[in-house]
C-alpha cells in the first residue's frame, strides 16, 4: 500500500517533513500533532523515522471497537513518482469516541490523540498529496519518499 518512508540514511533530521505536515493539516507549524516523526539520536545523531504503513499494517484498524479508522481508495502524487493507486487509513472524527484501543497497537507509535479535538489522528497522506515528501529539504534524493509494496504495484496496473 502507499505509505511514506523516512530514509535513516538519508534525512538530515530538519523536521521540515513534520513542519509541512502540521501546516497542511492544522493550518499552523506545530510538530507537536505532524503525522509522522522522526526522531534524532543527540549522542550519535542516527535518525529514526516514525511513519504509519497504512493497510500494510492495519493493526489500528483492527483495534478499533467503533469501525472509525476507515480504508479509503487513494491516488497518491509525489514528487518523482508516477501517479499510483491504493488504500490508505483515515480516521472519521465522527466515529471515534477517543476510546484509545488504537494507541498501544500501533508498532511505529504513530496514531495519537488529538490534543484539541479529543480523538484519534494519524498519517492520510495528505488526501492523495504527501506534503512532508513535497517539503523535504533535500528532494534530490528524497529522505521522505512514498513506497508502494509488491501488493500496490499489482492493484495499480489491475486498475489502470
Amino acid at each position: 500500500m502507499p505509505h511514506v518512508m523516512i530514509s535513516s540514511k538519508k534525512c538530515t533530521g530538519c523536521h521540515m517533513c513534520e513542519l509541512a505536515c502540521s501546516a497542511w493539516h492544522e493550518g499552523a507549524y506545530r510538530p507537536s500533532v505532524a503525522r509522522l516523526f522522526s526522531e534524532v539520536n543527540p549522542t550519535t545523531a542516527a535518525i529514526k523515522g516514525h511513519t504509519c504503513l497504512q493497510t500494510a499494517c492495519a493493526k489500528c484498524q483492527e483495534a478499533c471497537p467503533e469501525d472509525a479508522i476507515e480504508r479509503h481508495e487513494i491516488e497518491v502524487r509525489a514528487y518523482g513518482l508516477e501517479p499510483a493507486k491504493g488504500y490508505v487509513l483515515v480516521v472519521n472524527e465522527d466515529k471515534c469516541n477517543d476510546c484509545g484501543a488504537c494507541y498501544p497497537v500501533c508498532p511505529y507509535g504513530v496514531i495519537h490523540e488529538h490534543p484539541d479535538r479529543k480523538v484519534a489522528f494519524k498519517c492520510d497522506l495528505c488526501g492523495g498529496e504527501p506534503q512532508c515528501v513535497a517539503f523535504c529539504q533535500n528532494p534530490h534524493v528524497l529522505a521522505v519518499e512514498v513506497r508502494l509494496s509488491k501488493a500496490d504495484r499489482a492493484f495499480a496496473g489491475a486498475v489502470s
